[in-house]
């Protein structure tokens, strides 16, 4: 029998816990639609983008997530976002359609399968291939220096962390150790020959929510009452706060000069009608209507707890402990060494100011001392997973070898999703405690 023929179209949504980004393959970037239903103060609801199109008042919003811990947990709110977005913004027909959908790799195995039969019962797209985001990031290959240069006739010279090439051409490394530090949690994913590689999956319960809600809670205490204020606090984070490469010294700073001498304080003007929040010079003139927020030491005391989790006692490592547990599991130490030569970092998370700096100086350092170290920082973490994904939808032979369509899953049911897409029932536990 003759192959069916593959759908002219293909839509890749990366499903993240705070944001979704959907778009067509042949599209240069997606769409970004917040994954929540919002009531704002007058009562309305607000599905996905309409939080920024039609909320003129982000005080005192309430959120409904689907996902609870990042777990894909209530099927009613995500359906009505994925209407939303499917329907009435993109305008595909699923049934002419081919999809491939991102989701964070912890999810739990009866969330992914509850996912695959929205796909095909609810939706009736023609293809489906589900993977775990961390698998899309490592499809990218669009930014050639965060992979391996190819070893065969290559010339590399290595200077500390650097690496400069002659005569060579890069290639897509079939194996990458992908950081993906989000909005429910920092995961991190060893990809091993193209394949994701399960024991090796380790989490850090520490994403941009718990962030946010730490410095919520910070500020509620010290300045003003934001208990409530979810959606302005998040701003706040996101415009003031960074990772700080001598902690104890900016802390040390903090405790000695009061806030008007101190150089890392900030000024941000909290939101109102008239006027969007927004950090404030020092040298500009005062408005007697604005309500300022000055933050010091809450810049820097947040972000580090991505560092050191203990600092508000979660019992568990900070990022690069958790980075280097995950390579533990690996049993060949060659391919941990690999791993570290091609290692990716991607999510809201890692855009912190410092970020980068602290946590090479800390791999540096656990690292064994021979052991070559490359790290990818992508211009664009929040999208990089769908990138990945819009490239294998381009990619029409591998996608064929890899998704299910319609009429298999109508034949096979389930059992055809769970054998493509699920984890494998035996895998090595064998560790080489040397590296």
């Amino acid at each position: 029998m003759a192959p069916q023929p593959q759908p002219t179209s293909v839509f890749v949504l990366d499903n993240g816990a705070s944001e979704i980004k959907a778009g067509l393959a042949t599209a240069s970037s997606p769409a970004i639609y917040p994954n929540a239903i919002t009531r704002s103060r007058d009562r309305r609801v607000h599905i996905a983008d309409e939080l920024y199109t039609e909320c003129k008042d982000h005080s005192g919003l309430v959120y409904r997530r689907p996902y609870e811990k990042g777990h894909l947990t209530n099927w009613e709110s995500e359906k009505a976002i994925w209407d939303r977005v499917i329907y009435e913004k993109s305008g595909i027909k699923p049934d002419e359609t081919a999809f491939i959908l991102g989701e964070p790799s912890a999810q739990l195995p009866v969330c992914s399968a509850n996912t695959d039969q929205i796909v095909f019962e609810e939706y009736g797209f023609a293809t489906y291939f589900r993977s775990a985001s961390a698998f899309l990031v490592h499809e990218n290959d669009q930014n050639e220096n965060l992979y391996l240069p190819s070893i065969a006739g290559d010339q590399i010279e290595i200077g500390g962390d650097q690496t400069t090439k002659k005569n060579s051409k890069l290639r897509k490394s079939d194996t990458t150790l992908v950081i993906d530090s989000s909005y429910s949690a920092t995961t991190v994913t060893p990809i091993i020959d193209d394949k994701i590689f399960y024991p090796g999956i380790k989490r850090l319960n520490i994403g941009g929510k718990l962030l946010r809600n730490y410095l919520k809670e910070t500020i509620s205490y010290r300045h003003y009452n934001m208990m409530d204020e979810s959606y302005i606090v998040n701003e706040v984070k996101e415009q003031c706060c960074y990772v700080s490469t001598k902690f104890a010294e900016d802390l040390d700073l903090c405790k000695k000069l009061s806030l008007a001498k101190n150089p890392l304080a900030i000024e941000y003007v909290l939101p109102r009608a008239s006027a969007a929040g927004h950090v404030r010079s020092r040298t500009e003139q005062s408005d007697p209507d604005d309500q300022i927020l000055i933050l010091a030491n809450e810049r820097f005391n947040i972000p580090e707890v991505l560092f050191n989790p203990s600092d508000i006692g979660v019992s568990q490592a900070g990022i690069s402990e958790v980075i280097m547990q995950s390579l533990q599991t690996v049993p060949d130490r060659d391919v941990r060494a690999l791993l570290l030569g091609n290692t990716v970092f991607v999510g809201g998370s890692i855009k912190f100011a410092g970020f980068q700096e602290r946590v090479s100086r800390e791999l540096r350092s656990l690292a064994p001392d021979d052991a070559f170290l490359r790290l990818g920082f992508p211009d664009d973490p929040i999208t990089y997973a769908w990138q990945g994904g819009a490239r294998l939808g381009q990619q029409k032979m591998k996608l064929r070898s890899l998704q299910v369509t319609r009429k298999e899953y109508m034949e096979h049911g389930a059992n055809i999703c769970l054998r493509k897409f699920g984890r494998p029932s035996k895998v090595a536990t064998t560790v080489d405690d040397e590296y």
